[in-house]
């Protein structure tokens, strides 16, 4: 869930070694499914049931996608990935095993997770992370896996450090900035101490 009421500030992640302890198996209701041709008509629905592309109409989220992603359809058919409930064949989250450019390579970057607003707080994005962390390490990218977000997505950030993702003081790749200055102090007045702390306490260079 986004709170949009939230100063916006652009957060570079990075994590340097996976904790698998964070790792949730998918439960016996739930199966991925991987992107295959059309389903950007999934991706875009799930995107605003999450929350996201507020007042875009259906026609320009899937533009976007295919703009951002659809150059490349092989690798979104092993990096794209939809949560689905087994009985009702409904999808309710997603989320991209992508890479961006970084100097002259290209680095691993967790894409556009998002889980449908009335499913939260089930553990849905957890074990879509967890599948987006298993691609990377079965493609031979798990190293220095890279994320961007914002302070409205607070409680995301938690569970992204939860998985190893460290705020980068410095750090980004592609064309993202990096706003941790501000992005931290916007953090302190929306997370729990504790969270907070830990949070301050994990960021790198």
């Amino acid at each position: 869930m986004i709170d949009d009421s939230i100063e916006y500030r652009s957060i570079i992640m990075r994590c340097d070694q996976i904790e698998k302890t964070a790792y949730r198996n998918l439960s016996s209701d739930m199966e991925i499914e991987f992107f295959k041709e059309g389903m950007e008509t999934v991706w875009a629905d799930v995107q605003k049931r999450a929350g996201e592309f507020k007042d875009v109409s259906d026609t320009d989220i899937m533009y976007y996608f295919m703009e951002r992603f659809g150059v490349s359809k092989s690798e979104l058919s092993k990096r794209c990935i939809f949560l689905k409930e087994k009985a009702t064949s409904k999808y309710i989250g997603t989320c991209i095993a992508w890479f961006e450019p970084k100097g002259k390579h290209n680095v691993p970057v967790v894409h556009w997770l998002a889980v449908d607003d009335a499913c939260a707080g089930k553990g849905y994005a957890r074990m879509l992370i967890t599948q987006v962390l298993v691609i990377f390490e079965k493609l031979g990218e798990a190293d220095r896996i890279y994320l961007h977000t914002q302070p409205c997505s607070y409680r995301a950030i938690k569970l992204y450090s939860d998985f190893g993702f460290c705020m980068c003081k410095k750090d980004t790749y592609g064309t993202a900035m990096n706003e941790y200055a501000e992005a931290i102090e916007i953090l302190k007045k929306h997370m729990t101490e504790e969270a907070f702390h830990k949070l301050v306490r994990m960021s790198v260079e």
